[in-house]
């Protein structure tokens, strides 16, 4: 036995992870200094960067706590790991760990200088090696109901989900149209689509930097040095990590008018852009998808009669045009620095495509022209993301012909996302309380009696 109780037959952090997760620690312990932590919901297992599981829900001392928990074998590793300075660990309510020095006590704090409560963990259960698969994710109350509806039940209840969560997206639309105007609150709104997950407040943020009418006034290279250089992508020493002559080529003209106007748009250290490069694939890389938002600025005319005043079929329309967007570096390049790929990428690819269609066009569209629902709903799906998963399993477990037959399309996606939202999110009961079940059989009778149900203005939980 190691010093704090850790045992010898301890193989990984990925075991310790997934016996936390599947509960053979228990749900009640004594914190590290006394506390009384009972952990409500387990939450869900980040397969991405941050803490390790997030959504969870615990109560300490009888207070209700929810965040993120991040699973340690050491409790220094949170130092070591670097969390102490990473603002995606300042949600983090508790710290989990099988080992810690017995010379000195270790505390966990967060970059807001927030302290966690920390848990040791008593000893295993006795099992050896880790599960084969545990999910991201475990079935809810509501699957059984759900498995008892008719397919054409469950695609009514999507669709209202959807409705709403599209309504919601043309106000937002519209308020940031009235606080700014209607062409920045489409800029911004495409930035944070192609800024996807990872990076959808630094392009957000970029976009408010830069108006687009101020943009659109600059001649097509001195633009692009303005986005790059407000992105924080630009410095004297850019230059030298590039790799091919073209790479070379490209950065020296960005910098010839980067400097100009440097001076006068450039932030202070501590107001720079912050991007994330991990977790992204080579095609998703923040540079990559900046140069795919200077290309559409090319065409901005298009993009803004489209918002306004849709063309018929214009999923099909948009899709022809953006496979002719071209640029002659990004069509080749993942980043500044990177060696040209051996055939070209489109810039933007079917599931950046959909979501522009679905996040910013359609939302705007629908608001003037209602017909255009039919539409939205003929719009195929996106590759899945870590909610989306979450989402799947908790409304459909492991039935995967209904995991398929309800996320064909983007509009269900879309659904399933807003239950989610409406329901797990805003649930920390591990959905002993949750009203959603409950609902269910509402909705059953109401679908039934009226076929196709708007929803209410409160979203599902008004029906």
């Amino acid at each position: 036995m190691a010093s704090g109780g850790r045992p010898d037959d301890v193989l990984d952090e990925l075991e310790v992870q997934a016996r936390w997760f599947g509960g053979e620690y228990g749900r009640e312990f004594k914190g590290t200094e006394g506390e009384r932590i009972e952990v409500v919901q387990f939450g869900h297992w980040n397969r991405g960067a941050g803490p390790d599981f997030t959504e969870a829900a615990l109560r300490v001392n009888g207070e209700l706590r929810r965040g993120s928990v991040e699973v340690d074998l050491d409790v220094r590793n949170w130092d070591r790991h670097g969390h102490a300075s990473n603002p995606a660990f300042n949600g983090t309510v508790l710290h989990v760990f099988a080992d810690l020095p017995a010379s000195k006590r270790v505390f966990t704090r967060t970059e807001a200088n927030g302290h966690v409560v920390q848990l040791l963990l008593p000893q295993y259960s006795g099992l050896h090696g880790p599960p084969d698969f545990l999910p991201e994710a475990f079935p809810g109350r509501c699957l059984a109901p759900l498995a008892r509806m008719q397919v054409d039940e469950v695609e009514s209840l999507l669709l209202a989900a959807a409705q709403y969560r599209l309504r919601r997206k043309g106000e937002r639309l519209q308020v940031m149209s009235g606080a700014t105007s209607a062409e920045q609150a489409l800029f911004q709104a495409l930035a944070e689509a192609l800024g996807f997950r990872h990076n959808k407040t630094a392009m957000a943020v970029l976009a408010q930097r830069c108006p687009v009418r101020e943009l659109l006034a600059m001649e097509a290279p001195l633009r692009e040095a303005r986005l790059f250089g407000a992105a924080g992508f630009l410095d004297a020493s850019i230059g030298s990590m590039a790799r091919t002559a073209e790479a070379r080529d490209y950065l020296r003209e960005l910098w010839d008018h980067w400097w100009r106007i440097r001076p006068d748009v450039e932030t202070s250290p501590h107001r720079a852009i912050h991007w994330r490069h991990d977790g992204t694939r080579p095609l998703n890389h923040p540079q990559r998808r900046l140069g795919a938002l200077v290309s559409l600025l090319g065409h901005w005319d298009d993009l803004r009669e489209w918002w306004e005043k849709p063309v018929n079929n214009f999923p099909k329309v948009v899709n022809k045009w953006s496979k002719s967007l071209s640029h002659p570096y990004w069509n080749r390049h993942y980043s500044l620095a990177s060696e040209a790929t051996p055939k070209p990428f489109r810039l933007l690819g079917k599931d950046r495509l959909r979501d522009i269609l679905g996040n910013v066009i359609f939302p705007g569209a629908i608001r003037v022209s209602p017909d255009r629902w039919d539409d939205y709903t003929r719009l195929g799906r996106v590759d899945s993301n870590q909610k989306l998963r979450r989402a799947v399993m908790r409304l459909f477990g492991s039935d995967r012909e209904r995991q398929k037959l309800f996320t064909r399309y983007y509009h269900q996606q879309q659904g399933l996302l807003q239950i989610y939202e409406d329901f797990c999110l805003e649930d920390a009961s591990d959905c002993r309380s949750c009203p959603f079940p409950e609902q269910l059989l509402q909705w059953k009778k109401v679908a039934q009696s009226d076929g196709f149900v708007p929803i209410g203005e409160g979203g599902l939980k008004n029906v």
